[in-house]
């Protein structure tokens, strides 16, 4: 890129005082919105898709720490339900009377019975029924959880006094259902309370928050992130000093994937902690992490794009040593385009040098397409889309060069 294709830096005569307000208030309000952009892009990606959200979540279903939590707890609760040794005495009662020796092997006999009942219950967990058990359930559970956002209570999780809880009567019906098919049949009467078999997920104040954000940011799911990258265009064209916009765009960006990160990682403090001591500690790290994974590969590709940004207002800024980048770019790319034989690449290259701009243009949308094709993004395909566009950029860079760069063998002197 020539100095003079560069993004102008230098100010009109004419004073833009008017322009640089409206640039630096369109840019404000693009860089306050980007995070919520961010987070709204996630949840209309992973929360409010009832598909994707299983998706997501349904590999949970063979996840060993899950699969253990899950087991813990349900043994938990069934245990608790059932004196084994009362039961033993019950039904071997007579049989005690008339041999007391036999009273021994009631520990043993109770023993037994908890060692089915957690092997039954590990069974299931580890077996596809659990998966597809797991499938309803959480398909159940995301479809609740947006009724409590909208103000409706119903599904799986339900609003409860001051808590959101989950409910999982289904998981242990099922285990009471294999507990009878192995034989146990007291495992009919087993009745657990209705509030033992509901997990609390977070109290009503952190609802109200979630509610707010919900509110204001659902009828601009889809489309907030891609207003934001439209503002952040329009402070581009707007201002008078564009490189230097671009330069704390890409800033700006920086900052806001950075504290992402940083928010992103509080927040699995708060809710590791927050299951500390229960049945569910060993999963509460995996189960975040898979929730919430589009959203680290969102502050991870915000992070890399604030990083590229920067690079290029930077590398398209009027400072002595990016005048002095640029040129040897240049000499370089006329290097090359002196390479290339007379033909076609040639003759066209002065086609390519006028509109060498729009091509430049052209390719960054490219960028862009690959870094959100399918709505999935990644640090991989960020770095992959970018070092297609680099060498795209080069290749108009030197075609450019070709038409009007000197031959070599223009240089050779001519034999008498």
């Amino acid at each position: 890129m020539t100095d003079t294709e560069a993004l102008p830096d230098t100010p009109p005569k004419r004073s833009g005082k008017g322009r640089s307000i409206a640039a630096t208030i369109v840019y404000i309000i693009a860089v306050a919105l980007l995070p919520i952009a961010i987070v709204a892009f996630w949840a209309q990606r992973t929360v409010t898709d009832t598909q994707q959200y299983a998706e997501t979540v349904q590999p949970l279903a063979y996840n060993e720490q899950v699969q253990d939590s899950v087991a813990e707890f349900v043994t938990q609760k069934i245990e608790e339900q059932v004196d084994t040794e009362a039961l033993v005495q019950q039904i071997f009662g007579g049989l005690i009377e008339q041999a007391p020796a036999l009273k021994a092997l009631v520990p043993v006999v109770s023993g037994a019975i908890d060692s089915l009942i957690a092997q039954v219950v590990d069974r299931l967990v580890r077996s596809d029924a659990f998966a597809a058990l797991w499938g309803t359930a959480t398909t159940a559970a995301q479809q609740g959880l947006l009724a409590i956002l909208e103000g409706r209570d119903s599904g799986a999780i339900s609003l409860q006094g001051d808590n959101v809880v989950l409910d999982i009567s289904s998981v242990i019906d099922a285990v009471k259902k294999g507990l009878v098919e192995q034989g146990f049949t007291a495992a009919e009467n087993i009745n657990i309370p209705v509030a033992d078999q509901q997990v609390v997920l977070f109290e009503s104040p952190q609802l109200a928050q979630l509610r707010t954000l919900y509110s204001f940011t659902k009828p601009l799911m889809t489309w907030l992130v891609f207003a934001v990258v439209a503002l952040f265009i329009l402070a581009v064209v707007v201002a008078r000093r564009r490189p230097r916009m671009v330069a704390w765009i890409g800033g700006a960006i920086l900052v806001v994937g950075g504290a992402l990160v940083i928010a992103l990682d509080i927040g699995k403090g708060m809710f590791v902690n927050s299951l500390d001591g229960t049945p569910f500690e060993q999963a509460s790290t995996v189960f975040y992490d898979t929730l919430l994974q589009f959203l680290y590969a969102a502050a991870a590709v915000t992070l890399l794009l604030g990083i590229i940004l920067l690079l290029v207002g930077l590398y398209l800024c009027q400072a002595r040593w990016a005048v002095a980048l640029r040129g040897s770019v240049n000499r370089l790319a006329g290097k090359i385009g002196g390479t290339i034989p007379e033909g076609p690449v040639t003759r066209s290259g002065a086609w390519v040098a006028q509109n060498a701009r729009w091509l430049r243009v052209a390719v960054a949308v490219l960028f862009v397409i690959i870094v959100v094709w399918g709505g999935q993004l990644s640090v991989d395909r960020t770095l992959i889309g970018g070092a297609i566009c680099l060498v795209l950029l080069a290749i108009v860079q030197v075609w450019a060069a070709s038409a009007t760069a000197p031959r070599a063998q223009d240089a050779e002197p001519v034999a008498a």
